[in-house]
């Protein structure tokens, strides 16, 4: 490209990257965490550097890297690049488009702000409005999803590392130092562990950071946008959030409507996702069948806009052409209208009907099989504790990131 590594990550340092250590140094580096950025998500890989030296010194350097999958749900928009602005909201509901004034003012400020609603309504979307939208939009925008970070993990993700704190652990900076300057996004803000609540308020309050095995405090700038998708207050009075960091989050707020709250947009939005996948995948997709879109208006909406989008994905899968049918929905849909309706009349009669159709299909694999009986317990599970990941973790005695790691196999976003 003809351009410095350094040009197009400004917020990136020489001294982190594994290749310019070992030019640097002229030593060999074997095993070296790094850290990089794709398209707004962050990898990670193990990364091995040998100098190449002759009578003159270091003349180069060969890496050799293996990169280690990425689960901790963190993503980096590179400065002046966040993915939405207000034009990528669709909606005609007069209260939600009245409320863009409020937003519009909210960006504009340097004030925190929590961002609350259902899961699944659109709460990355907002934040990706308000930092393009704030005097820091040429800056970093960092999002990072609190649900995805293992627990073990947590204050090194947020807060970093110094070399020897830890078996294993490296000098390496956290989400606030990457994030300085810009903006930091807390997705699901609810589920960080109550111990770790003390600790991010001191970060709030003193716009420092100290790393993990550090001694020193680090001066910080760095904007918070949080989300939740429980009721704070309520998980205050439950003794599981501390007040004061909910105070101190909740400088300003935004809510983003459920579904239900603005079915006028499901035609919309039917409408906008159909363009979106019959582009990206050359399909002819005219639109809804009337009797379905009907359907549509009174189905209520539990996973919001993500549940629809994920429909419509599927139903464009489906069908190449033509209008989409019944026939093109996802099962679990036209089971839980029956069940809502009352046609059952147990819990364990509502499962079978939720799961009944997982019959044993000949010609088709077991682990096929045994895959998709597994995402109709998880989605089933999800859906019933409105899709928390937490709740549904521990129905499922699994751990968060187990969950997690599954939803992401199933595409279930």
């Amino acid at each position: 490209m003809g351009r410095s590594v350094f040009e197009l990550y400004p917020f990136f340092r020489r001294k982190d990257f594994t290749l310019f250590k070992a030019i640097d140094t002229g030593r060999i580096i074997v095993n070296q965490l790094q850290y990089f950025e794709i398209n707004g998500v962050q990898h990670k890989a193990l990364n091995s550097a040998y100098p190449l030296i002759n009578e003159t010194g270091v003349i180069g350097c060969m890496v050799m890297s293996t990169e280690l999958r990425n689960s901790s749900g963190t993503k980096i928009s590179r400065p002046g690049t966040s993915k939405y602005n207000f034009n990528d909201i669709v909606t005609q509901n007069q209260t939600f488009l009245k409320s863009f004034d409020k937003l519009r003012r909210l960006a504009a400020s340097e004030s925190t702000i929590l961002v609350f609603g259902e899961t699944g309504t659109g709460k990355e979307l907002i934040s990706h409005t308000i930092h393009a939208n704030s005097p820091r939009r040429s800056k970093p925008f960092i999002i990072q999803n609190c649900a995805a970070i293992p627990e073990n993990l947590m204050e090194t993700t947020l807060f970093g590392s110094v070399k020897g704190s830890y078996t294993g652990a490296t000098d390496r900076p956290g989400l606030f130092e990457v994030a300085d300057g810009g903006t930091l996004f807390l997705d699901e803000i609810n589920s960080i562990p109550y111990n770790m609540q003390g600790k991010l308020l001191r970060v709030l309050e003193t716009n420092t950071v100290r790393r993990v095995g550090d001694t020193d405090d680090r001066q910080i700038d760095v904007r918070i946008i949080a989300s939740t998708n429980e009721d704070i207050a309520m998980l205050v009075n439950n003794g599981r959030f501390r007040k004061d960091l909910w105070f101190r989050l909740n400088v300003a707020s935004f809510y983003v409507p459920p579904l239900r709250e603005r079915i006028e947009d499901i035609p919309l939005l039917c409408r906008h996702y159909i363009e979106y996948f019959n582009a990206i995948r050359n399909h002819r997709v005219s639109g809804i069948e009337k009797n379905l879109m009907n359907f549509f208006m009174q189905y209520p909406w539990e996973g919001n806009i993500r549940e629809l989008r994920n429909v419509i994905d599927y139903a464009c899968n489906i069908k190449s052409c033509g209008e989409i049918t019944y026939d093109d929905v996802p099962d679990y849909m036209i089971h839980r209208s029956a069940y809502m309706e009352g046609e059952e009349t147990s819990g364990n009669q509502s499962m079978q009907v939720s799961m009944g159709y997982q019959q044993v299909q000949p010609g088709r694999s077991l682990t096929d099989q045994l895959n998709a009986f597994e995402k109709e317990i998880i989605l089933n599970a999800y859906e019933r504790n409105r899709y928390s990941i937490t709740k549904t973790a521990k129905e499922l005695k699994i751990s968060r990131q187990t969950l997690y790691n599954k939803l992401k196999k199933y595409s279930v976003t």
